[in-house]
């Protein structure tokens, strides 16, 4: 025998195919895009759901109806807001006069539905005070009415009133000027005819706190209802 050596034989195996492993990892993304796709649609739909629509109201401001009178460019009555204060409520009216008494007014009041609002006037001058000046004779009654002596000889107590002052249409200033009647009764008898309109009689001033009979009695020649 002769010694030869067995011959060596090599174990093959079949190769893959390219074209095979690029269509399974096509397949794979496509799969793994599609589940990507349906899971966001649904997380998406769900967080849509989930939203709900929430409408404020903002409640707007009840309307106050005030009347404004007095020392304003145009008085009348005007429709504001409940929370504006006396100031918003002069400049709707056109604003003070000259002759307002800014003093005597609070412009930071609140105004309410259906008040009154009156700018009074400024006290008058030192000469107006003057040409009122009374017979040195006369005395003071306690209501505060001027009580008339006999004038000295040689003197004439004259009276200031050419002509009956008409209580429906007298001004501040005018009402101030009667016996009696200071800056303070004035402003009570102007928000007493803006209150009741306008006077049937004389006796209604009686009405106003610190006019009494000898009050009315003294201006009662001098002032008419018209």
């Amino acid at each position: 025998m002769s010694n030869q050596t067995p011959p060596h034989f090599k174990e093959t195996r079949p190769a893959t195919s390219t074209s095979n492993l690029r269509t399974f990892a096509t397949w794979t993304l496509a799969i793994s895009a599609l589940v990507l796709a349906l899971a966001g649609a649904y997380f998406l739909g769900a967080s849509s759901a989930s939203v709900t629509e929430v409408e404020i109201l903002i409640p707007t401001p009840a309307p106050a109806v005030v009347q404004i009178t007095g020392e304003v460019r145009a008085p009348g009555v005007y429709e504001l807001n409940r929370d504006d204060r006396v100031l918003l409520a002069i400049e709707a009216a056109g604003g003070m006069t000259d002759k307002a008494d800014i003093e005597r007014l609070n412009l930071a009041a609140t105004i309410t539905d259906g008040s009154l609002i009156h700018v009074p006037s400024l006290p008058p001058t030192p000469s107006l005070l003057a040409e009122s000046e009374t017979n040195p004779l006369d005395t003071v009654a306690s209501d505060g009415i001027t009580e008339s002596k006999p004038t000295l000889p040689g003197t004439q107590n004259t009276s200031p009133f050419t002509e009956p002052i008409n209580l429906n249409s007298a001004t501040v200033d005018q009402l101030r000027s009667l016996p009696g009647i200071g800056e303070t009764r004035a402003d009570q008898i102007i928000a007493l005819r803006t209150a009741v309109g306008r006077f049937s009689t004389i006796e209604q001033l009686l009405e106003i706190h610190g006019i009494g009979e000898k009050t009315l009695e003294a201006i009662r020649p001098i002032v008419v209802v018209e």
